[in-house]
């Protein structure tokens, strides 16, 4: 069979057609996320809640349209379907690259965090006085928290700290900082 016959006769061209500028179109969105372009033209919103209506983008659907025409065209040629089973087996394929965008899309939102820690988490860390404390102001401690060193305002109610005094974090307020005493 020439490639004439494989990829344009008998309704094939549909497939290949579908499969060729999807793919096309995937390697200059890889090529630009290289260079650094956008990557897949969808402007980021900075909200991550909507990871998911990120399969319904521009390379969700170019995936999808990947992989109708690729399972399309390869249910066709070498499965023997009919045209209307191969575009259900297209159907399939594409679905099953959109599912796979999906998980992609999803665990790299699982990778992303804020690093905000609560003021409050800190309560009953020890730490270290940055600088000094006065008796009526405030100053700045650092202790660990979550296995990570954290910088937070401080004050000791009614006493002056040093610093490099050790601390004991005994509780947080709304505004973010910590009432210490020595440790």
């Amino acid at each position: 069979m020439t490639m004439q016959e494989l990829l344009f006769d008998d309704g094939a061209i549909w497939f290949f057609g579908i499969a060729a500028i999807s793919s096309l179109l995937f390697i200059l969105t890889i090529l630009m996320l290289f260079i650094g372009g956008d990557g897949g033209f969808d402007a980021d919103t900075g909200d991550a809640s909507d990871g998911a209506f990120k399969v319904l983008s521009f390379q969700g659907i170019v995936g999808f349209s990947m992989g109708w025409g690729w399972g399309g065209l390869a249910g066709f040629r070498n499965l023997e379907f009919n045209w209307a089973q191969s575009a259900l087996f297209g159907l399939v394929i594409g679905t099953a690259f959109l599912w796979l965008l999906w998980l992609g899309f999803k665990a790299m939102h699982d990778l992303t965090g804020d690093g905000n820690i609560d003021p409050g988490d800190a309560i009953g860390a020890e730490g270290t006085v940055t600088i000094a404390i006065p008796a009526e102001g405030s100053g700045r401690i650092s202790v660990v928290v979550r296995d990570r060193q954290r910088q937070f305002k401080a004050v000791a109610e009614g006493k002056a700290i040093a610093s490099r005094t050790p601390i004991r974090v005994i509780a947080a307020r709304g505004d973010g900082t910590l009432e210490v005493e020595t440790a």
